[in-house]
């Protein structure tokens, strides 16, 4: 069970070196802290509704169904 205020994240091996990356590069110092910072940077630090994050997922979930 993670601490409070926290969840746990199941990524792939590919995934977990870019994040390295991004804790070295920009000297962020846990991969929780990285996934923030790499999403920052994506969305350009806007906050997003549930239901803007839930449309790329039904895309996704769709998109597997139809393989």
């Amino acid at each position: 069970m993670p601490p409070d205020g926290y969840t746990i994240v199941t990524i792939s091996t590919e995934t977990a070196a870019k994040l390295s990356t991004v804790m070295i590069k920009h000297e962020v110092d846990s991969m929780g802290h990285a996934i923030d910072y790499a999403t920052d940077l994506v969305i350009g630090g806007k906050k997003l509704t549930n239901a803007k994050l839930a449309r790329p997922l039904h895309h996704r979930l769709d998109n597997q169904e139809s393989e």
